[in-house]
């Protein structure tokens, strides 16, 4: 690539990300970031209730969904795509995981992530499996299930990016609501029933908004990797603060600029599906926090471990010191 090409290609990227790139483009960007901050709100309380999995089991479960929703389209003769039909499909077999889950963890004596290690496991399997018929049935490059495995915002229409923006706001929304009664079903369960809250309900609902920003993130970020953008956020924030408010407000900040940055520059670069692009973000955004966030940092650790080794060096060379004058006076 020349220096020209480049300065061209950065040019274009920066128009993009300033909202210049056209009707379609601006929809499709703003709609991603929509979903940023949704992943950033939601994972946030399912890292924090320990849930933080339960989006791979769903992401996995949701490529069974699409596979076969695709077959009923091929069956029922639809020539163009239909986003709802597949969401729906996705929806449908997420929640059997999710059911399948919380059955296994309450009537066997398996743990909660081997339940969800199994069904994951198993849901992935499945949807090879139902991928490859949809394959064979024909068509599935025109359903373009390669971009909802992987994500690709290039393919989606103002359609697509406006049911995405709807579940994502409407994740988003519910998470809200429900802050205060999710902060102290996930910090305090036994507290949290002790003043009547429907504990369970609030998991399920949990599990509920992870499941809609799992859907509304199928072709943006595609059903393999939708679960990262559900976790790095939360996890990149935890490493700056340990407060609820602050976690939410950092998650949401990453979940909305890496969007920002991988759909961004999945616009403008040729064969760059945006799923991907926008985990790296978050990768970055992540490696950066470990290294510099100024608690639980590599950096601040080492400094802190500094000088704590330096405090220790002075405090044995005062006792040292101290020592030796007291014998030298009992010897006067």
């Amino acid at each position: 690539m020349t220096s020209t090409d480049g300065a061209g290609q950065l040019h274009a990227w920066l128009e993009v990300l300033s909202f210049g790139g056209g009707y379609n483009t601006n929809v499709v960007l703003a709609g991603t970031i929509l979903l940023g901050v949704s992943a950033g709100a939601v994972g946030s309380f399912a890292m924090l209730k320990g849930r933080a999995l339960v989006a791979d089991a769903i992401s996995h479960a949701s490529l069974v969904g699409v596979a076969l929703a695709f077959l009923l389209h091929a069956a029922i003769g639809l020539e163009e795509r239909s986003m709802p039909l597949l969401m729906l499909g996705a929806s449908t077999s997420a929640a059997g995981a999710v059911l399948s889950i919380e059955w296994i963890a309450k009537h066997t004596r398996l743990s909660a992530e081997t339940a969800v290690a199994t069904v994951s496991s198993a849901s992935f399997g499945a949807g090879i499996v139902a991928l490859s018929a949809a394959r064979r049935a024909g068509g599935a490059d025109r359903a373009g299930l390669d971009d909802l495995i992987f994500g690709s915002t290039a393919s989606m229409t103002s359609a697509d990016a406006l049911l995405m923006a709807a579940l994502a706001t409407t994740a988003l929304g519910a998470t809200l609501v429900l802050y205060r009664v999710l902060t102290a079903v996930a910090f305090n369960e036994r507290f949290a029933r002790s003043r009547g809250l429907p504990v369970r309900l609030l998991d399920a609902t949990l599990a509920a908004l992870v499941g809609a920003v799992a859907m509304a993130g199928l072709q943006a970020v595609g059903m393999l990797l939708v679960a990262a953008l559900l976790v790095a956020p939360a996890a990149t924030a935890r490493l700056w603060t340990i407060r609820v408010g602050p976690m939410l407000l950092v998650a949401v900040a990453v979940g909305a600029g890496a969007a920002w940055t991988g759909a961004s520059l999945s616009a403008v670069t040729p064969n760059a599906p945006a799923g991907p692009l926008i985990i790296l973000s978050t990768a970055v955004a992540f490696a950066v926090s470990l290294l510099l966030a100024p608690e639980r940092g590599v950096l601040s650790g080492w400094l802190r471990h500094r000088r704590v080794s330096a405090a220790a060096r002075r405090l044995a060379a005062n006792r040292a010191t101290t020592s030796s004058l007291q014998r030298g006076e009992e010897g006067a």
